[in-house]
């Protein structure tokens, strides 16, 4: 006689921090709200249901009716809730304080919508690694769900994976249940009736009291392309629970805890590093992507099990991007607990806002943007930007609990983890961290007062689905990092096509290799000077240069005095295109009210700009180089394709500037020389649900400058940026 299988049904229901309001409200009403439409008319389907936190406070703003109508389905027992990290962060990769307390917080508040107080937990991603147990224990979690490969990986094989585990770090213990891989891919595809009758062999072939368990987005129930319409247009959910009622003699639909009430766990166990295997594949070097594919083909199935990929923590390695931004929410994090450690001996309106950049740090962890498969994450510039938002935020919150209002503060310390020291400017109105180690660039540049980093930006890599673009239009690659303060030196065929390509010569070994640096205090700010002696290829000869970039930092306003300095130490002439590069992000390439402009000197401001200037006097064998107080300005609106999609090349220019009318953000470029100044999209190919995506990820601007220097001259020239609102 068939022995009754246990089936533990789970959805997952996400969205992205900050997420478009109308993309939120598209997914609950092709999904979120439909879904459980059709549960409720099928009372004796029971379920796991997981939100997360910002979903659900999405949910209680917008339509309190889907939280009574959970509560009702709590209330008679069909749906039990699960918790997680509030924002849903890769718990691996946040402060253990932060684990507990995200997860502590979703709970409570789970709790408090719907009345039913999880006791599992849905994990990011299923991203896992083994001391998260201790964590999550501690949380007040008893169970978490992980994917089969997980278990596979760990010796179990396909007999084994129908119930739950107990496993431990350091004595915490958390029950661990196995998500069939057969219903991950096949619900909800398959028909109903090829569903129920696996499920049927299952009962067969296994012990009694066992549980076939599947958890997985609840957005592939309307949200993912043709799903609205087979799921709910075509009634496939409706006939999926049918069918779930119909065989009842055989298949018992029950929840997590209803299961865990009635049974024992199988046995002990401990899992290595995983998430599922699309996540393992995705976290490869890009090169590495066919061989992988190419075993996974030449395996037999009996020993596919064995071929394993990635690990999640790559994606730090294989996106810088990512990486700055993970260390910078690390930073941040530091920057909070200092401020919650301070107010709490304080007075209660800074213990709220302590809290308050707390909620933002959390925020700021959401993981959407830290890592790119078969959706846009990482390269969704919208997404990004909400993150460094939020953590800009608190950094904000929390340095005015322990910082003075008139703070100019220098760090120099591994920021990256990397193993070379970066530094960080800080004052109320601006951040800029350098990397000296890496051609003395700037890869962060926040403009404080508005919370905003211009220079969230990505370079453009490879990406294996790229092969599948048959078009091959727009596919361009970067071999250097995209940012600002890198120092080119151009070769004959460098023009706005090759620049725009990267295919330009490169005739310096600046753009990515180290300079010294140098820290200087100034009655109005500081001064960071970063110095490379490097050579330039002239006439296949490689010739002696000296660079030094002199960064006087402004402490009362979003100012920065930029004074290069070259010198030709040899004893030839140096012929040279000089073409620093700058990037900015202001996230709307097409957009109205984004748009480049020529800042013009004002009719009553004298022809040179007298007055208290920041930098110190120009190098003395500096030619043609005038020093420059912060300019006073008017829009010229005369280019004559503004957005900042646009190509082009500006002749014989004294200034440039970016604006964005719906942030109140007006960035500036001055120069001491006029400059000629290519500018062009950075725009990246990404893979969404809808095909590939071309994504706007920053504007270039090259102002180049040709010049000769005679055997032991030198050549200088200021740059002036400003940002205000």
């Amino acid at each position: 006689m068939t022995s009754p299988i246990h089936l533990i049904l789970g959805i997952h229901n996400h969205q992205p921090v900050d997420n478009w309001h109308h993309v939120i409200e598209e997914a609950y009403d092709r999904c979120y709200q439909p879904f459980l439409d059709v549960l409720t008319d099928h009372p004796r389907v029971a379920m796991a249901i997981h939100y997360t936190g910002y979903l659900l406070d999405w949910i209680a703003d917008h339509h309190s009716e889907h939280l009574d109508q959970l509560r009702r389905l709590v209330a008679r027992g069909q749906v039990e809730m699960l918790s997680g990290g509030y924002y849903e962060p890769i718990l691996a990769m946040i402060p253990d304080a932060d684990k507990i307390g995200q997860i502590r917080r979703l709970s409570a508040r789970v709790e408090e919508l719907t009345g039913c107080a999880p006791q599992g937990l849905w994990l990011a991603e299923r991203v896992w690694e083994p001391h998260l147990v201790k964590f999550i224990a501690e949380a007040g979690v008893g169970f978490a769900c992980l994917d089969d490969t997980h278990f596979k990986a760990a010796g179990f094989d396909d007999p084994d994976l129908f119930g739950r585990y107990v496993t431990e770090e350091q004595g915490r213990l958390l029950e661990i249940f196995p998500v069939n891989k057969t219903l991950r891919y096949r619900i909800p595809y398959d028909p109903p009736e090829s569903l129920m009758d696996y499920l049927r062999q299952e009962a067969a072939e296994n012990r009694r009291g066992q549980a076939a368990v599947y958890m997985d987005d609840g957005e592939k129930f309307g949200v993912w392309p043709g799903t609205h319409k087979w799921v709910y247009q075509e009634k496939w959910l409706d006939k999926f629970f049918t069918a779930i009622e119909n065989n009842a003699d055989v298949i018992q639909s029950v929840t997590p805890s209803q299961y865990r009430d009635r049974t024992r766990p199988i046995g002990r166990a401990y899992l290595p590093t995983a998430s599922y295997a699309e996540m393992l594949e995705w976290a490869m070097p890009h090169q590495l992507a066919s061989d992988y594919q190419r075993a996974l083909t030449q395996t037999d199935d009996a020993s596919r099990r064995f071929v394993r990929a990635g690990f999640w923590r790559h994606f730090l390695v294989k996106y810088p991007e990512s990486n700055a931004l993970h260390k910078k929410m690390l930073y941040v994090a530091d920057k909070v607990r200092a401020a919650i450690n301070k107010a709490e001996k304080g007075k209660p309106a800074e213990r709220q806002q302590a809290q308050q950049a707390l909620d933002c740090l959390w925020r700021g962890q959401s993981n959407d943007v830290f890592w790119h498969g078969v959706f846009g994450g990482l390269y969704l510039t919208n997404l990004r930007s909400a993150n460094y938002r939020r953590l800009l935020e608190a950094e904000s919150l929390a340095d005015s609990l322990t910082r003075s209002k008139t703070f100019c503060e220098a760090l120099t310390q591994d920021l990256d983890g990397d193993g070379e020291a970066e530094i960080a400017v800080e004052t109320p109105f601006q951040n800029l961290y350098l990397d000296p180690a890496e051609g003395g660039m700037l890869y962060e540049l926040d403009y404080r007062p508005k919370n905003f980093n211009l220079l969230d930006t990505l370079s453009r890599r490879p990406e294996p689905y790229h092969a599948a673009h048959h078009e091959g239009e727009g596919l361009a690659y970067d071999w250097h990092r995209r940012a600002s303060l890198l120092d080119h030196f151009l070769g004959e065929g460098a023009n706005l096509q090759t620049m725009k390509t990267c295919q330009f010569p490169e005739q310096g070994d600046f753009v990515d290799q180290p300079y010294e640096a140098a820290i200087t205090p100034l009655p109005v700010g500081l001064m960071v000077t970063l110095h490379r002696d490097g050579h330039v290829w002239q006439q296949d000869h490689r010739r002696p240069l000296s660079v030094e970039k002199r960064l006087e930092i402004a402490r009362d306003a979003a100012r920065v005095h930029i004074l290069y300095t070259l010198r030709n130490p040899g004893e030839s002439a140096l012929s040279l295109t000089f073409a620093p590069e700058f990037n900015v992000n202001l996230l709307a390439p097409h957009a109205p009210d984004r748009y480049y402009y020529l800042p013009v000197a004002d009719a009553t401001a004298p022809e040179k700009p007298s007055g208290k200037t920041l930098r110190a006097k120009a190098a003395p064998h500096a030619s043609q180089s005038a020093a420059l107080t912060e300019p006073s300005c008017h829009a010229d609106t005369s280019i004559a394709h503004p957005h900042l999609a646009s190509t082009g090349t500006l002749r014989e220019i004294a200034a440039i500037g970016l604006k964005d009318e719906y942030n109140q953000i007006d960035y500036q470029l001055h120069f001491s020389q006029r400059a000629d100044l290519w500018r062009f999209p950075i725009e990246t190919f990404s893979k969404s649900e809808s095909g590939f995506d071309r994504v706007y990820q920053s504007s270039a601007l090259l102002p180049h400058w040709r010049i000769t220097l005679a055997p032991g001259a030198a050549w200088s020239v200021e740059i002036v940026q400003i940002i205000s609102g």
